[in-house]
């Protein structure tokens, strides 16, 4: 039985309309208003070798543990939290999905659910997320959270007259930061923040405002007020912080935050080095910088990887080159 290896994906690209056509430092420039760009989902094919054309979803149901790892438990993963329901959407087969960001114009003012509000709202699981700062502009700025405590009345009325911008905590936005936004934190992003986004594999937001603008159809954006107010807590306020350093050597490790459900870490160097997979578990790398090779696979910005929990050591080399690394904690 071959081993497997390391196992690459290119990003897929999604239009916004807060986004933009020049996708600097991390990608280049486009025809379109790129906001995002996934750069592994369930959905994301692997682009060489014997399992090219395979999705993630179809990898995890065909080598299970061998992928995974033991830290991977399907049962716990394989349904949202809380007894079975009638309507309950098929879950999603990876637990971690990895983006970038484009944030050249505002971002609606907008709010996930966590686990127990997104089942109960929607039967599905909710979105806890960590943010990295690759690059930002002169202006660019996060809001995390409110500046105040605002009850459930006032938040819905702010929202009906737009008020609620007003009424966010706008953090200037500083390359090499981090923060982790917990599911329930009003948010928002604005004005050239570039960021890389490792979440729970989950698609769901509630927009409490958006600037009164129209999507790429022409047609008014929906707002879901009721379900933003339900699923906010208004006490949320991350903190920005910095990459905290762990270890030397010629593949410099940081760590970026952790929760319940994703462990993030950056990963810098410009040599050579040998990379040992965790046995345990199966790790995302998203390549924000540099370019290079993994497993004699090279790779660019962009660009992301799977490390199968059962791979074996394999040499990476770069210039200049950095990689966000997600896992299940």
């Amino acid at each position: 039985m071959t081993r497997l290896e390391p196992l690459r994906f290119r990003p897929s690209l999604r239009e916004k309309v807060w986004g933009t056509n020049d996708l600097a430092p991390v990608l280049g420039r486009t025809r379109r208003r790129i906001g995002e760009a996934w750069c592994l989902h369930d959905g994301s094919e692997v682009a060489e070798g014997t399992l090219r054309g395979h999705s993630v979803a179809s990898l995890v149901a065909r080598f299970g543990e061998r992928l995974m790892g033991p830290a991977w438990n399907p049962a716990s993963f394989g349904r949202t939290p809380g007894p079975a329901a009638a309507g309950d959407r098929i879950p999603a087969a990876f637990p971690i999905l990895g983006k970038l960001l484009f944030a050249a114009g505002q971002l609606s003012i907008q709010v996930h659910p966590d686990d127990e509000q997104a089942r109960a709202l929607e039967g599905t699981r909710g979105k806890t997320e960590l943010w990295y700062v690759v690059d930002a502009r002169p202006g660019a700025e996060l809001g995390l959270g409110t500046a105040d405590d605002l009850d459930r009345k006032r938040l819905a009325e702010a929202s009906l007259n737009g008020g609620i911008a007003r009424l966010m905590r706008w953090v200037p936005a500083r390359k090499g930061q981090c923060v982790l936004v917990p599911a329930g934190t009003v948010h928002s992003i604005r004005n050239g923040a570039v960021l890389c986004e490792i979440q729970q594999n989950a698609d769901i937001t509630y927009r409490f405002y958006d600037h009164g603008r129209r999507g790429l159809d022409g047609r008014p954006r929906q707002l879901q007020i009721p379900q933003a107010v339900a699923s906010a807590d208004t006490g949320s306020r991350p903190e920005v912080s910095r990459p905290q350093p762990v270890g030397g050597g010629p593949c410099r490790l940081a760590k970026l935050g952790q929760c319940r459900h994703f462990a993030v870490e950056l990963l810098s160097w410009d040599r050579p080095f040998l990379y040992s997979p965790d046995p345990r578990r199966c790790q995302l790398l998203v390549f924000v910088r540099g370019i290079g090779s993994v497993d004699a696979v090279s790779f660019e910005a962009g660009d992301a990887f799977l490390v199968p929990a059962e791979a074996a050591r394999f040499p990476v080399d770069g210039e200049r080159a950095q990689a966000v690394r997600a896992y299940l904690p």
